[in-house]
């Protein structure tokens, strides 16, 4: 996920508050042993996934290792406080860089660690992620950056109060060290892939490793069948689906109705809390179901993309509804995010298949 623009600057200072928890880890108890660690986002350029650490008397297994090396050195002092156990595991959901930027730090700490994806997902890591992320690096967040300090000088030119001048200067801060950190990382990859499914017997728990193709073509989850646990990445998330870039409407229907199969009490998505299974995945289903069947209804009208999404656009509030979403601010944000990005791709994909490569690239 990508969060900066410089348009945020209109409103940061505005908007800006003192004692801000940028990039802060909070350790949740799922179940015995399960634990989940949520990382608020990192002032105004990224966010994190989650991570969920798995303990067992046969050791660890984490899912997904956090945006940054700094949140994954917190996220194994937080697992570490709940066991001895050495992380023998590490599972990559896929290859948005929000999930895997700690894989150095797990790597280093535990030399023989096994960081298992899809085959599919270790490619897309290797060799699209930095195609998608290099113009952010070297020009867009810089370019952000620099506005950002100048409009600092000029508010302190101008008599901007004191507080509210702190509080930029410390998102700021944030800001500037999420770059260092991205920049200066050492990108660790996946040593070990699966084609299907994997499962691994870890002392009393069996771990089901899955594939399937929903928001990239390598999306990787994990399912503990005795405690009813499913962990997703971003094939859900909490509050609302995010589809920039890729994804693969159909198919990602399609999967979550394979996931309500498996029978799931506790989801824990991809960013956000956990939740009911029924809860969570009966909204995003739903939501699914009739913005796919609004967009093959619009096709077989002959209606265009542009009069499509014209359409979708006056209907934004009632689809939002469908996973509870009523706030003027996050409706605006779940179009931005989803709905957008989410139709077209589901308008083009009418025509066939729709291939690995994300928007954007080719």
């Amino acid at each position: 996920m990508r969060a900066f623009s410089a348009c945020i600057l209109s409103v940061i200072f505005a908007g800006a508050a003192l004692g801000a928890e940028y990039g802060k880890v909070t350790t949740h108890k799922i179940a015995e042993g399960v634990y989940l660690f949520t990382t608020t986002p990192y002032a105004d350029v990224g966010f994190c996934g989650n991570s969920v650490a798995v303990v067992t008397e046969d050791g660890v297994l984490v899912f997904d290792s956090g945006a940054t090396p700094e949140t994954a050195r917190i996220i194994l002092g937080e697992i570490r406080k709940q066991t001895p156990q050495p992380v023998r595991y590490l599972v990559i959901s896929h290859w948005h860089w929000d999930h895997w930027g700690g894989n150095q730090v797990f790597l280093e700490a535990f030399p023989g660690l096994e960081i298992i994806t899809h085959e599919k997902n270790r490619k897309m890591i290797m060799e699209v992620e930095p195609r998608w992320n290099e113009k952010g690096l070297s020009q867009d967040l810089p370019e952000f950056l620099e506005n950002f300090a100048k409009r600092i000088d000029t508010e302190k030119a101008n008599h901007l109060p004191g507080d509210r001048t702190r509080a930029a200067e410390e998102r700021l801060a944030v800001d500037r060290n999420f770059l260092e950190q991205k920049r200066s990382l050492r990108k660790t990859y996946p040593n070990a892939t699966f084609s299907d499914s994997l499962t691994l017997f870890m002392g009393q728990r069996e771990i089901a490793i899955m594939h399937a193709q929903a928001i990239t073509p390598g999306d990787t989850f994990i399912y503990l069948p005795k405690e009813k646990i499913l962990i997703t990445g971003d094939i859900l998330l909490n509050p609302y689906p995010y589809s920039i870039g890729g994804s693969y409407p159909a198919e990602w229907l399609a999967t979550l109705q394979r996931l309500a199969d498996l029978g799931a009490t506790i989801v824990i998505p991809g960013h956000g809390e956990a939740a009911a299974s029924g809860d969570l995945l009966s909204g995003n289903t739903a939501l699914f179901r009739e913005v796919i069947f609004r967009v093959q209804e619009s096709k077989r009208k002959g209606m265009s993309l542009e009069q499509t999404m014209e359409a979708l656009n006056r209907q934004v509030a009632e689809l939002a509804a469908k996973v509870g979403l009523r706030d003027a601010d996050t409706v605006t944000a779940f179009k931005v995010y989803f709905l957008d990005a989410f139709a077209k791709r589901a308008y083009r994909e009418i025509d066939g298949p729709l291939g690995d490569m994300p928007d954007g690239l080719r």
